[in-house]
C-alpha cells in the first residue's frame, strides 16, 4: 500500500469537513454529480499541465539540451496541485454517499 494513503484519507476527511461548514449538503444528486464532475475537471487540468511540462522536459533531455529546472518545478508545483484537486474529487464523492445514505434514513422512517 502507499505510504502516505492514509494521510491522504485524512486529508479527504479534513476537506470534507471544511466543505461541510462552508456549503450546505447536495440537495440531489444532480447536484452532487455536477459538483463532483467540477472536481474531477479541474483534477484533469492539473493533469493536463502535468504531462505538458513532462513533455517539454522530455524534449529537453532527448535532444540532451541544457537542463532547466523551471520545468521539473513546473510538475511539482501541478502534481500537487493535482493531489488536492483529487482529494477534492474523493472529498465531494464522500459527501454524495452522506447525501444518498440521508436519502434513505429519509425514506425508512
Amino acid at each position: 500500500m502507499n505510504a502516505v494513503s492514509e494521510d491522504v484519507e485524512k486529508l479527504v476527511e479534513k476537506e470534507l469537513e471544511a466543505a461541510n461548514e462552508r456549503f450546505p449538503q447536495f440537495h440531489s444528486s444532480h447536484e452532487g454529480w455536477a459538483v463532483i464532475r467540477e472536481e474531477a475537471e479541474e483534477l484533469r487540468q492539473e493533469t493536463d499541465d502535468v504531462e505538458e511540462a513532462l513533455n517539454i522536459l522530455w524534449e529537453r533531455v532527448r535532444y540532451n539540451m541544457q537542463p532547466h529546472p523551471r520545468f521539473a518545478t513546473k510538475i511539482k508545483e501541478r502534481a500537487i496541485a493535482a493531489a488536492c484537486e483529487a482529494i477534492q474529487v474523493a472529498a465531494m464523492a464522500q459527501k454524495y454517499l452522506d447525501m444518498l445514505e440521508r436519502m434513505e434514513k429519509e425514506e425508512s422512517e
